[in-house]
């Protein structure tokens, strides 16, 4: 028989544990316009020099610098305009001593031209130029931007809005990127249902539904199955279809050592695991546990508290690992004064979550404690962040600084402080 018992380990050893013995996602390629937000796969190396030739900065004439190297406001040196440069219709001459030809930011700059000045009054086909220019004065000079075999990209980085357009400016129409985690979710408990007609005799699966929308926002697809009965060979089949199906299997509920929490024996019975966390050093979440059968399968405890808490410090760290971010946290941290006194007597060797609501107080945050048994939803619906208190840490006094975070999908609002 399995023994369904904790041995409790720290939060970094938990990671450690997940980098050494977890892969990461296979690799894909897929359009530029669909990366946005991907983990690139590999390195991007520019093929072009952007720009490609020398431009002109701004709307002007194209002049040769020592044609008007002696120009002033009392000495102006008069030019010859002949001809015009516009994108898609650029001069396509060569300016020759006191000519100039009229041209509008981003074109080429002329056979001949050397530099640019900005747009003068013109006379009968013909200007005055008032002031010396130094040679490429105005004009940004070809591969100033990027240079054909520079490295513009690491492999690992994440996607931003302006990456995708520098990509398609430099020519880039598909890359690499990590594939998203697919995530199996099982709900375990005779008590759940996922139908709203059932929900007088019984209690929807609502959790499920939470745990998808954060699995979205931590870069992984959510793929819900059926509810598993408080029976092993029930939770063993959906935890066996999981494996098949998907890249990790989470569970909800079943995790402890109670008389009907059958998931750790269930995942054990499956395979002979490569490595195993029983519990980790936090509370609330720590049944929260880990089980690796050349997949890993997390098993989050079912308390709503517990159930985030195991979530944002164990499978969305996974989750990351898999997607190929190089940070396991995507965690918004900033620094607040606590509001109120923070007693905490139970659980001292280890990591402490509490939810708080944090507020904005002239130049400052406040972050205030909301308080309430691990089974209470209301509680992380009032809050907005959460913070971690170390271990060994009794007392967190009225003012003091603490770090508060927010995590994208469950508390990712600045704006409503």
């Amino acid at each position: 028989m399995v023994y369904k018992g904790f041995k409790y380990i720290p939060l970094e050893g938990a990671y450690e544990l997940i980098k050494s013995s977890v892969r990461r996602a296979k690799r894909e390629e897929v359009l530029v316009l669909e990366a946005y937000n991907r983990v690139l796969a590999e390195d991007i190396i520019s093929e072009v020099n952007i720009p490609e030739y020398d431009v002109s900065h701004y709307d002007g004439y194209a002049v040769r610098a020592e044609d008007v190297a002696q120009a002033s406001i009392d000495n102006p040196t008069l030019l010859k305009v002949v001809g015009q440069s516009f994108l898609g219709e650029e001069f396509e001459g060569e300016i020759k001593a006191g000519e100039a030809v009229y041209i509008s930011t981003g074109c080429r700059v002329p056979l001949g031209a050397n530099a640019v000045i900005p747009v003068e009054q013109a006379k009968n086909g013909f200007i005055e130029v008032r002031r010396s220019v130094q040679p490429y004065e105005n004009i940004i000079s070809a591969d100033s931007d990027v240079k054909k075999g520079e490295k513009v990209f690491n492999q690992g980085h994440v996607l931003r809005a302006q990456d995708i357009k520098f990509l398609l400016d430099i020519k880039k129409w598909k890359v690499k990127v990590f594939k998203k985690p697919v995530v199996a979710i099982i709900s375990v408990g005779d008590e759940l249902t996922d139908r709203i007609d059932e929900t007088d005799k019984k209690k929807l699966d609502s959790h499920n539904i939470m745990i998808s929308h954060s699995i979205k926002e931590a870069g992984g697809i959510p793929l819900p199955l059926a509810i598993a009965t408080d029976d092993i060979n029930d939770v063993k089949r959906l935890i066996i279809r999981g494996l098949e199906k998907a890249d990790i299997v989470a569970t909800i509920g079943g995790a402890s050592v109670g008389g009907r929490d059958c998931c750790w024996e269930a995942a054990n019975q499956i395979g002979i695991p490569t490595a195993v966390i029983r519990g980790i050093k936090v509370q609330p979440g720590r049944v929260t546990s880990l089980i690796i059968l050349d997949k890993p399968i997390v098993l989050l405890p079912g308390h709503v508290q517990s159930t985030l808490v195991g979530f944002c410090l164990l499978l969305l760290p996974l989750i990351r690992h898999m997607a190929g971010f190089s940070s396991s946290f995507s965690f918004t941290t900033l620094n607040a004064r606590l509001s109120h006194k923070l007693s905490l007597k139970e659980f001292a060797s280890f990591k402490r979550v509490r939810f708080v609501k944090v507020t904005k107080v002239n130049s400052e945050y406040a972050a205030k404690p909301v308080l309430g048994d691990s089974s209470l939803t209301g509680i992380v619906v009032k809050a907005n962040a959460f913070i971690v208190v170390p271990e060994g840490k009794k007392t967190i006094e009225e003012g003091e600084k603490v770090d508060v975070h927010l995590v994208n999908g469950l508390f990712p609002s600045l704006q409503t402080f």
